[in-house]
């Protein structure tokens, strides 16, 4: 069967794995999981389509391996197809600016070492490497932003691991703060949320006291294709063909927050019942997506390929999951991984 190999950081894998691993999907047989530290050790690695995912939590030297090794695959593979190639995606801030400058957004998000007054105000900060959203409150002058940097651990203030964004009042018709997503897939769009807010931070976590859900007109976005074109544009100005676009319409033209990488989709067994239809719609939209690209693979059937320039694997948490994802591995059956994860899940074993 034709084969998608997901490359993830060990720690953000959950992403993919939640819905994979608890129900039947089409993938069954068809999908290999990797970590990056697999990717640069293991010496063969599977003749598929490659999904190269969180690849903001990757650090510049990291970005360096994996390409290095990335170039040694396409060697023995050159038919591989390989979405968000590390070196063509670069980091959030590379991501953001070619947002800007392709005309995209409007509003920039620049390095903490930007003279304060070059922005246009309020502005807030926010960590490099997560999606864990505004680091601090909105700050209204320059003197502000200087304090609030100065106010970061010295550490944070060197390197690229905060920035500065400028605001986007999000506000739709009702004035809630308005928070919209696509997926992309290859060569496939499709809505995945559309969130709402009585704070300017919106996340469209059920938890917060703040988000006003409105799920008969998410459904109703999840179910069409606004803003698809707009989305096609921006995903194709930031190189990624796979991830989710979190934006909100201002002026009428889409405004790009982030493009995710590793997007965690939730179960629909997870969210609250009023919402439920929506996360089905989701869900069932991101395995046909998966489905389709696996189609694309470059063989019919499970292939290995002995790749050269492996290095010395890094030691790993052991675990149950970890020691069953090992034993997978040693008896090259690592494309049945989420059919016997789901498995261990519903023992309660992992």
């Amino acid at each position: 069967m034709p084969m998608i190999t997901f490359v993830a950081t060990d720690e953000h894998q959950y992403a993919i794995r939640d819905v994979l691993e608890t129900r039947k999907h089409p993938l069954n047989g068809r999908l290999v999981i990797l970590s990056y530290d697999e990717l640069l050790s293991s010496p063969r690695l599977p003749r598929s389509i490659y999904v190269f995912a969180d690849l903001e939590r990757l650090t510049a030297a990291e970005m360096r391996l994996v390409m290095r090794r990335i170039e040694a695959l396409r060697q023995v593979c050159p038919e591989c197809g390989m979405l968000n190639l590390p070196d063509r995606v670069g980091s959030r801030l590379d991501i953001m600016r070619r947002l800007h400058e392709a005309g995209v957004n409007d509003f920039r998000m620049l390095p903490i070492t930007t003279p304060a007054e070059e922005f246009r105000y309020p502005v807030f900060l926010r960590r490099l490497d997560d999606h864990e959203g505004p680091r601090s409150e909105l700050l209204a002058t320059p003197q502000a932003l200087r304090d609030a940097i100065a106010a970061l651990d010295p550490a944070d203030r060197q390197g690229d691991h905060f920035a500065v964004t400028e605001y986007v009042d999000a506000r739709n018709e009702l004035g809630l703060h308005e928070k919209r997503s696509y997926m992309r897939v290859h060569d496939r769009l499709f809505p995945s949320a559309l969130d709402q807010s009585q704070a300017w931070v919106c996340k469209g976590e059920y938890s917060d006291p703040n988000t006003r859900p409105a799920p008969d007109k998410e459904l109703a976005f999840l179910q069409g294709e606004e803003d698809m074109e707009a989305l096609r544009a921006a995903f194709d100005a930031a190189n990624i063909q796979y991830g989710r676009a979190d934006y909100a319409v201002v002026g009428g033209r889409p405004q790009i927050f982030e493009i995710n990488t590793n997007p965690w989709l939730e179960p629909p067994e997870q969210v609250p019942g009023a919402a439920r239809r929506g996360a089905e719609h989701i869900i069932h939209a991101w395995i046909d997506a998966l489905a389709q690209l696996a189609d694309k693979a470059p063989t019919s059937s499970v292939t290995w390929l002995e790749v050269p320039q492996a290095t010395s694997q890094a030691g790993r948490r052991l675990s149950r999951r970890s020691m069953a994802h090992s034993l997978l591995c040693k008896v090259h059956q690592l494309h049945n991984e989420t059919q016997a994860m789901r498995w261990l899940r519903r023992v309660k074993l992992i």
